[in-house]
């Protein structure tokens, strides 16, 4: 028996070749990559204007949640996706971006409470479906991107009256982390349609 056999003496089945993927849907390759460095830039500008007037935070927080919530959809709704639900979870979140916005003058708690309701329940969403879906490879990655979410969500709920340093480090990085899994996944659907 070889390192590469199994108990029954068979050989695993090779690995995918390129040519497999040759029916793979690139066309919103470029909207997912556009999408993760709009996300990206959110996050660093957060992190590094960490006290920046609320308002500030508030439109910052809301562009951050709306472009969140579209890329659930686009990662969750789709036809392999969960369906309603994916569309449900990026509907939260964009529901409380549109909220943060109308009224970027509202107290911090208010912020805190809608981005921290909004990230926790989508990160549920993104684990539960990781956990459904462990044949997709990338189940690992999005396991966790919901754990961070809901940890993220959890502890801006637990801390309503957070400051304005931990909504913005907590919402910046979780900006970030969904940014740069939507870039590689977005460069990663072109590479293998190509």
């Amino acid at each position: 028996m070889t390192d590469f056999e199994d108990v029954a003496g068979r050989m695993p089945p090779p690995p995918p070749r390129p040519i497999e993927y040759r029916d793979l849907d690139d066309r919103g390759w470029w909207l997912a990559v556009l999408s993760g460095l709009a996300l990206v830039a959110v996050g660093v500008w957060m992190l590094t204007n960490l006290f920046e007037s609320v308002v500030v935070l508030a439109l910052l927080v809301g562009a951050s949640l709306i472009v969140g919530g579209v890329l659930e959809v686009v990662a969750l709704g789709g036809s392999r996706g969960l369906g309603w639900l994916g569309w449900l979870g990026g509907g939260v979140l964009i529901l409380a971006g549109v909220m943060v916005m109308a009224w970027p003058d509202v107290t911090l708690w208010v912020i805190a409470f809608l981005a921290g309701v909004a990230l926790l329940f989508t990160g549920t969403v993104r684990a539960i479906t990781a956990l459904a879906n462990r044949d997709d490879d990338t189940w690992p990655v999005q396991l966790g991107l919901g754990g961070l979410g809901m940890a993220l969500g959890a502890v801006i709920l637990a801390w309503p009256d957070a400051t304005l340093v931990v909504l913005a480090v907590s919402v910046g990085l979780r900006a970030i982390a969904s940014g740069l899994v939507a870039i590689g996944t977005g460069w990663q659907m072109h590479r293998l349609a190509a």
